[in-house]
């Protein structure tokens, strides 16, 4: 009881010396105001509802605050030679170490919770996910716990707390930067393999940064623990013997012993797995229940193979790699229930090592061509040696075997793709155990063009291939090359007589339908009806940008032709005819739309059509839209659906997304759009409208009593309407009803090029081809990752209020309590002093 009411009384001396003064009031204001002032600077521009921006700045303004905390502790007992006399009470030296670190403690948790208003907001205006804010508050308690530590035991070495505020600071940021790539990049540069020790062995930010993602890793706890402790230990020490015989020796070997010691400990936890919390809301650094479920449903085992340089021959940001694949493979060997196998293979420029632990010899170079012809390469990677900038090659791949199945191959994994390792890996192995590759049939509109004679003579200058005649101008193209990397059975139709569906199509994805004629309809209506799955994206109208003299830009809608709502109606489902807003837009850029001088600019444009569809309204109960956060829904048009209709043909439809509620509709104008066309007004059709949706059921065959509709034929200007069809009827060949899935999009032009990487359209496009086509298991691997949380619109006066809520509000209420503990210290005194006055002009 004695020790613990020792040390309680230390560390009311020094909270009491604290606020006693106004250096915590100070303190608290300015890095408060400081921290959230930076934090809020980009949020609204930026408008993630997360605080990854906070956590990523706070270790640089703890290297600064907390030093300044803790400068005065010992300093100013020794500047004031009080030192002696504090060590002289009847209470150990640990005691005094303690009572003062865990005072300045509880004043740095007093600072930060400060910060807390903070994630309040976020939950006010959006959905944060709290895992990583509650872990980055974790890791910034461990951070100011072992910079603490550190200040004090710099403090307790210095007698001028200037000198201990700028060794602490400095320290600090040694152990900040030193645990940065580029950092470690940097200094491996001038001395190989210095720079890769420090960050492994002494840097903290590694650690820090798993607490900002919201996984709480017992490795790092281990660090910051050892780190803590092993400062104040050596701030006891050096307080016990600084009057003892040889006692800078003695005390500079302790620290080279403590540093030691830290080094041996991190060491021994770098490369073993000790456990770690996931306290993200989906558990997305955790297996997938998706993942498990196709690991342990294969009917046989699988075996992975990772092919890598060894760790000597990485450059800096790849030292980790292996361990980081290793651990990942780990993970999914245990969850698989021994039915995925891996094994690890260090290869280098001439030769191939099998791993230690098999005790196997080298093998020759074939080996090597065997896995060139496999397609595992060798590639390319930046490194920075003797102060430049170099090229190292290096393997890193993974061979993927099953049963007789042809071997997949990755091949490259690399430190920016380990997020979407766990897809990457479990959507090959899926593929493998299907019977056959599901076959996806793209039809899009492309044009030929002749490539301008200008540019053949710049191309051959260059010494680069010159098409002979035509190229190929395709705005879809991304989406080929997305379905061709996820390894589906690819092909692209015109939907024509000579280039029809093609047998055995899975999946039918339509994007941008021009004039669909009636045989197209039928073709569609008979893939559906036989069990066949439809994508089909289209919209109603498109805008064309044309630049105004000086007053702007002109903006002119334009109708198309689009001949697919005629099926659709038959399912009940329809595009509408009107135009449609929705105050929540997009900025963009409308290229060479203005002049300066004789260069042409861009000009920044912000109008009602240009639709951007955030989480809110997104269904999060399906599996297509469940990691769906945000989306550019440019001139789309709305879904109209027949409710009786689809349900009187025993379908069920889902909502994928919807317009926010500040959205309308208005009639078509054939003439350039005017301000007030722009504006809601009475009387028009107010929001949310369905922007997207999913049919499921048996889809009736349209056609089923009709005679099959001819193809149309080369159109010939001598020919008649009647002679522009063939007038042979075909025979219509039996189909077997299957159920089938439709997901309508009323927006083609979010899957051109020059949006479809932008947002989640990429990620919503593969979601719906896997959900109709595979199912759900995949989308929710695919989904197992960080998802960008949008707040909510909020106006001027709203971003006022929060702005002062998270910046002022917690200063201003520190700074009237200080106010208010002067008034009432200042009161105090005044009747101490007058009772003092009294007692000695009273007669004895």
């Amino acid at each position: 009881m004695a020790k613990r009411g020792n040390l309680l009384t230390i560390l009311k001396r020094e909270i009491s010396a604290y606020f006693n003064s106004p250096i915590a009031y100070i303190f608290t204001i300015v890095f408060v105001v400081l921290s959230a002032s930076m934090y809020m600077t980009y949020f609204f521009l930026a408008g993630r509802a997360d605080m990854r921006n906070f956590f990523s700045l706070l270790p640089i303004i703890l290297s600064v605050f907390l030093p300044a905390m803790t400068m005065r502790l010992w300093a100013e007992e020794r500047k004031g030679n009080t030192l002696e006399l504090l060590l002289t009470f009847p209470m150990r030296t640990s005691q005094l170490v303690l009572g003062k670190y865990f005072a300045s403690l509880l004043f740095y948790l007093f600072s930060l919770a400060g910060t807390l208003l903070i994630p309040v907001m976020l939950v006010l205006i959006g959905e944060p996910d709290l895992g990583p804010i509650v872990g980055g508050y974790i890791g910034a308690v461990l951070v100011g716990a072992f910079y603490l530590a550190l200040g004090i035991f710099i403090s307790g070495i210095c007698r001028d707390q200037i000198v201990a505020f700028i060794l602490s600071m400095m320290a600090c940021f040694f152990f900040y930067l030193s645990g940065l790539d580029f950092m470690a990049q940097t200094i491996d540069g001038w001395i190989s393999g210095v720079g890769t020790f420090l960050k492994d062995n002494l840097g903290m930010t590694k650690h820090f940064s798993g607490f900002e993602k919201g996984v709480v890793d017992v490795r790092d706890i281990i660090y910051f623990f050892v780190m803590t402790t092993i400062f104040l230990v050596l701030n006891v020490l050096g307080l016990e013997d600084r009057m003892r015989p040889k006692a800078k020796l003695l005390f500079g070997g302790a620290v080279v012993v403590g540093l030691g010691s830290a080094i041996l400990v991190n060491t021994l936890i770098l490369d073993v797995s000790l456990g770690r919390f996931d306290l993200t809301e989906n558990k997305i650094y955790t297996v997938s229940s998706s993942t498990k479920s196709i690991l342990e449903k294969l009917k046989a085992p699988v075996t992975v193979k990772f092919y890598v340089s060894p760790r000597a021959k990485m450059p800096t940001a790849f030292k980790t790699l292996e361990q980081d694949v290793v651990d990942k493979l780990d993970e999914l060997k245990v969850v698989s229930k021994g039915k995925l196998k891996f094994k690890t293979y260090y290869l280098e420029s001439a030769n191939v090592q099998r791993p230690a632990s098999q005790g196997e010899q080298t093998e020759t170079a074939s080996f090597e061509m065997q896995l060139l012809e496999k397609g595992i390469n060798p590639f390319q990677v930046q490194s920075i040696e003797e102060d430049e900038i170099g090229i190292k090659l290096i393997y890193s791949a993974l061979s993927i075997a099953y049963k007789e199945k042809p071997e997949q191959i990755i091949a490259r994994v690399v430190p920016q793709t380990l997020d979407n390792f766990e897809y990457e890996l479990v959507s090959r192995i899926y593929r493998m155990t299907l019977e056959r590759v599901p076959k996806v049939v793209l039809i899009a509109p492309f044009e030929e063009q002749q490539l301008d004679p200008q540019m053949k003579a710049l191309l051959a200058q260059l010494g680069q291939a010159v098409p002979a005649g035509q190229y190929i101008k395709d705005d879809f193209s991304v989406l080929e090359a997305a379905l061709r990397y996820e390894e589906y059975d690819y092909a692209r139709v015109r939907l024509t007589k000579d280039d029809p569906i093609p047998a055995g199509t899975d999946t039918l994805v339509i994007v941008s339908p021009i004039d669909f004629n009636e045989r197209q309809r039928y073709e569609i209506s008979r893939f559906l009806a036989s069990g066949g799955n439809v994508f089909l994206a289209a919209q109603r109208y498109v805008y064309e940008y044309n630049p105004s003299g000086g007053r702007g830009i002109s903006i002119v809608p334009r109708e198309i032709e689009i001949g697919v709502n005629e099926l659709l109606e038959e399912y009940g489902l329809g595009l509408s005819d009107q135009l449609l807003f929705d105050e929540n837009s997009e900025v963009i850029n409308i290229s060479g739309a203005a002049r300066l001088g004789p260069f042409a600019v861009s000009i920044p444009v912000q109008v009602p059509v240009q639709i951007s569809i955030l989480d809110e309204f997104v269904n999060k109960d399906v599996s297509v839209t469940n990691v769906v956060s945000s989306l550019f829904y440019l001139w789309g048009s709305s879904i109209d659906l027949n409710d009786e209709k689809i349900k009187g043909l025993n379908l069920s439809a889902k909502t994928l997304f919807t317009s926010s509620k500040s959205s309308w509709k208005a009639n078509f104008l054939n003439r350039p759009l005017m301000q007030s066309d722009l504006d809601m007004k009475t009387g028009d059709e107010q929001g949310p409208f369905v922007l997207s949706c999913m049919v499921e059921g048996q889809f009736p065959d349209v056609y089923q009593d009709q005679d099959v509709p001819p193809w149309p034929q080369d159109e010939k200007p001598d020919l008649t309407d009647d002679e522009s069809f063939e007038s042979i009827t075909e025979e219509k060949n039996p189909i077997e009803l299957n159920p089938g899935k439709l997901i309508v999009v009323g927006c083609s032009k979010m899957f051109e090029e020059n949006f479809i990487k932008s947002k989640d359209m990429l990620a919503f496009f593969m979601n719906s081809i896997d959900a109709i086509t595979l199912g759900g298991e995949l989308i929710n691997i695919r989904g197992h990752k960080t998802q960008e949380r949008r707040i909510k619109k909020v106006d001027k006066a709203q971003k006022l209020w929060y702005r002062f809520l998270t910046i002022l509000l917690v200063p201003v209420v520190v700074a009237v309590c200080g106010l208010l503990r002067v008034l009432r210290r200042r009161k105090e005194k005044k009747i101490y002093l007058s009772n003092l006055a009294e007692f000695s002009g009273s007669p004895t």
